[in-house]
């Protein structure tokens, strides 16, 4: 990307420039400037750190962990679907990634109990609830 930015093929500038398509580039760790995106990035770090904290996690159950706070971030409401007061669908993100709401396995409720009564998969399982009841 960078050379073709440095060294730019002429057809492909014409192609572009008749497609009327102008690039931004973001200046170094200026994160302000990436807006929206940005803003997403922002609250998957508030989730991993807030969750996650110091645990130590294998690589399987910190992907586990990624992929929940992933999920959770693209299940937030935009807007309703319809005007009707008892309908409670609504249009997320992942309508755009997957075409539909994302549906989880219901698990049994592991907030409560200690730590030291866990298994690895229901620690993980603890951590994720935690993240979808908005964090510790």
């Amino acid at each position: 990307m960078f050379n073709l930015v440095c060294k730019p093929d002429e057809a492909l500038a014409r192609y572009m420039a008749s497609e009327g398509i102008d690039w931004k580039f973001l200046p170094p760790r200026a994160p302000n400037f990436g807006g929206l995106w940005e803003a997403g990035v922002k609250s998957f770090k508030f989730y991993l750190k807030r969750v996650v904290g110091n645990i130590r996690l294998t690589y399987e159950e910190f992907l586990t962990v990624i992929i929940q706070i992933e999920g959770m971030l693209n299940s937030r409401p935009l807007v309703p679907l319809s005007s009707d007061l008892d309908d409670l669908n609504v249009l997320t993100l992942s309508h755009f990634l997957i075409g539909r709401s994302i549906t989880s396995i219901v698990e049994p409720d592991l907030t409560n109990l200690n730590e030291n009564r866990l298994d690895n998969w229901q620690k993980i399982t603890k951590i994720i609830q935690l993240i979808w009841k908005g964090g510790v």
